[in-house]
């Protein structure tokens, strides 16, 4: 069996690192499968998909594409928002139509029998270059009815896709509703709870909470960083430190902080000596266990939250966002706390509680490690994504 991956980038996010995960069960589950993966950009994920095992080709994409998107428009009004969408699609053609014949030739020469896409822009190319006679399946780690410019546009290539899997219960019903002639099934995404183990140490001294995200604007670096100003008003000799893991990884226009913009936030908020800005971390599990709490503070529906189970896999109490598919991950108060999003007061009275209860952040942590355990153990991954070939390769 042939699986070809089509990925924009070749940076590593909460995406990449989902589809290096089933790139590797579906190694593990049928050890003669061949997968080859397009990347759009060059970065990190290509050695590691290659050594996986996978075939890798990279087709840079032209940078206007690349840096295409709706984070910039959302404050437009419908009709200009749209416009300035359509104007940047126009003026990027000459260079997409060599990237796209170049891209069907590359697929010509690997013959997939299935074509496997993860996310918007690779559904978009994939529908775009015209191809036929092979299955296509979307793979869904995002919201589309919260992007409505966007949308559409999916709403006409889904049009060219065989089906979708969807990482959550709340991504399958937004599919539903935007794009509802797509058939979608759920597969949770799933982690290597082998790489993301605990260890055993000491708490640290001072303690450390942190937030380990891309700089996405969504994902509450924001909200983090006023919780973290409520604790240290509130509590000025708590020994405590606060952790921003990640960097700003995508190209998308207007769609992420700078480290510089949140540093002058913590600035203004008078807390950066007690910031400690980490960037991106190539062991991310060794990241998680230098932590003593994990925040996932997204201020928009998460559509599913990989760092907050890898988190829990590594034995870790996380605090949650409770909204879209993060609050289908855990149980509150049992192996994860469940906050309200965009409420930095509620987020700071969570982290004091956990800071203050050393037997209920060690409950939560052995609770969490075996929820991570028996619900996302990568192991189950790979037989349910052939199911879903094998099915379609019936039809």
């Amino acid at each position: 069996m042939k699986i070809l991956f089509i990925n924009p980038v070749g940076a590593i996010g909460g995406a990449e690192r989902a589809l290096l995960t089933i790139m590797a069960a579906l190694f593990n589950t049928k050890p003669d499968i061949k997968i080859y993966l397009i990347a759009g950009t060059d970065g990190p994920m290509i050695a590691q998909a290659e050594k996986l095992g996978v075939e890798v080709k990279v087709l840079k994409l032209p940078e206007e594409f690349n840096q295409l998107g709706d984070s910039a428009l959302k404050k437009s009004s419908k009709f200009i928002g749209g416009l300035k969408l359509l104007l940047q699609l126009v003026s990027l053609t000459p260079s997409l139509w060599q990237y796209l014949q170049e891209f069907r030739q590359t697929i010509e020469l690997i013959q997939p029998q299935i074509i496997h896409t993860n996310g918007i822009k690779a559904n978009l190319i994939t529908a775009l270059s015209g191809i036929k006679n092979i299955p296509i399946i979307w793979h869904i780690q995002d919201f589309y009815g919260a992007r409505p410019l966007v949308a559409k546009v999916l709403k006409w290539a889904s049009k060219r896709a065989t089906s979708a899997i969807a990482i959550s219960q709340s991504v399958a019903e937004d599919v539903k509703k935007t794009l509802p002639g797509l058939a979608v099934e759920v597969i949770y995404s799933a982690i290597d709870i082998n790489y993301f183990s605990p260890v055993n140490s000491l708490s640290n001294f001072p303690m450390r909470v942190g937030l380990v995200a891309t700089f996405a604007r969504w994902k509450g670096h924001d909200i983090f960083l006023a919780a973290a100003s409520e604790i240290i008003k509130t509590n000025p000799n708590l020994n405590v430190r606060f952790c921003i893991v990640g960097g700003a990884i995508y190209k998308t226009r207007g769609s992420q902080f700078s480290e510089q913009e949140l540093k002058e936030k913590a600035t203004h908020l008078n807390i950066l000596d007690k910031v400690d800005f980490l960037g991106f971390q190539q062991d991310i599990a060794q990241a998680y266990r230098a932590l003593d709490i994990v925040v996932h503070a997204s201020t928009q529906p998460e559509p599913f939250g990989l760092a907050i189970v890898e988190a829990m896999a590594c034995g870790k109490p996380v605090i949650v966002s409770q909204a879209g598919g993060a609050a289908e991950l855990f149980t509150h108060n049992y192996d994860a706390i469940g906050v309200p999003p965009g409420e930095p007061k509620a987020l700071a009275v969570a982290i004091l509680d956990l800071l203050n209860q050393p037997e209920k952040r060690q409950l939560i942590s052995e609770q969490a490690r075996q929820t991570a355990t028996e619900r996302f153990n990568y192991e189950r991954l790979g037989g349910q994504i052939l199911a879903v070939y094998q099915k379609i390769q019936l039809e």
